[in-house]
């Protein structure tokens, strides 16, 4: 199982087709329009993202934002064996939305799928491995010469307070993920409790995350999602210096990181014995704004991160940077208190 690609449904999905191309150095790969919806479709050799907008009332992106800011409608994945996740749909009554033999194929989407019901208004498509078109889509993909984004390192689903054990479950009995990792976080103004899932194969990391104070940031992301969502998305880069140093030269915000935290970190480094980053590394950091974490009993396994402001109006959806050296695991949660901290004084700036 792997991700096949995420599905966004926006306003104005022209605007968002350029900020991908323009701000993550995306290509362009397709376009499709029927008499109520229009769809983009961009990428790279390593991903793909799908944008919808309304031409007219009766498309169901126009009622998704009756309901929601714009947002990730869809997470798509690919399967072996697309039966056997059909049986196992049907013994769970998990709510079949659409499938592949209810209308025509079309020379943009020739695969056979079926659409269900997700966590709250999200849904996920799901596609048999040979039988989606994602191939004949990267297959138009023009290779750069250094590709800033190589894949999806992990996605990260906010819940309410109290469902982080139902929707975990419900990912664990449908798709086989398994919890890897459950981590608490609480600051002086936020607090949140998270279940690390990855698919039985390590193709996926889904997170989920719930609130554990009124004032969190989660609890912010609830409030302006209007319900339960995909918070952000990370994606993997071999180097996380050039990404973002591209990436804010293309005029994507970041978010900024408080003072205090470079000087403490490479205190904290010292102690424990972090020795793999240069000088020029540890200005880079500070300078472009990035993360930097490891676990006690390897110090030299680096996770670098840093995340964008949130790219629509409302303080719902972002995007994460990552690099992980000598095999790093984890999700930085080291930095959490950073994050949190920048998130909560920066979530109403600098939106696309």
């Amino acid at each position: 199982m792997e991700i096949d690609r995420i599905h966004f449904y926006v306003a104005d999905a022209v605007q968002m087709r350029d900020w991908s191309i323009d701000r993550l150095g995306l290509q362009a790969l397709g376009d499709r329009s029927d008499r109520h919806t229009d769809t983009y479709l961009v990428g790279n050799a390593h991903l793909l993202l799908s944008i919808s907008s309304p031409r007219a009332a009766s498309s169901p992106v126009a009622n998704y934002l009756k309901l929601h800011p714009p947002g990730v409608q869809d997470i798509a994945f690919r399967v072996r064996d697309l039966d056997k996740i059909r049986q196992k749909i049907d013994r769970l009554g998990v709510k079949i939305l659409a499938t592949s033999n209810d209308q025509p194929s079309s020379n943009f989407d020739r695969s056979s799928w079926v659409r269900i019901q997700g966590w709250g208004s999200l849904e996920h498509t799901i596609t048999q491995v040979g039988a989606t078109d994602s191939d004949d889509w990267r297959s138009r993909v023009m290779q750069p010469i250094d590709e800033t984004i190589i894949g999806i390192d992990h996605l990260v689903l906010n819940v309410a307070a109290g469902e982080l054990g139902t929707a975990s479950a419900w990912y664990k009995n449908l798709f086989d993920f398994h919890v890897q990792q459950t981590f608490n976080i609480q600051t002086d103004r936020s607090g949140l409790s998270s279940n690390a899932l990855t698919s039985r194969q390590g193709k996926i990391d889904f997170n989920i995350n719930q609130p554990t104070s009124p004032n969190s940031q989660i609890q912010e992301f609830l409030d302006a999602n209007r319900g339960a969502g995909i918070q952000h998305i990370a994606f993997k880069t071999r180097n996380i210096f050039q990404t973002v140093d591209r990436m804010q030269q293309q005029g994507l915000a970041f978010l900024p990181v408080p003072t205090t935290y470079y000087s403490e970190v490479k205190t904290r480094a010292r102690h424990s014995g972090v020795r793999s980053l240069t000088e020029d590394e540890w200005q880079a950091l500070e300078r472009l704004q990035i993360l930097v974490d490891w676990q006690p009993d390897s110090p030299q396994a680096l996770l670098l991160q840093t995340f964008t402001q949130p790219i629509f109006n409302e303080p719902t959806f972002f995007f994460e940077a990552i690099e992980r050296r000598d095999m790093a695991q984890g999700f930085g949660q080291g930095n959490f208190q950073a994050l949190f901290e920048a998130v909560e004084q920066n979530s109403h700036r600098h939106r696309v």
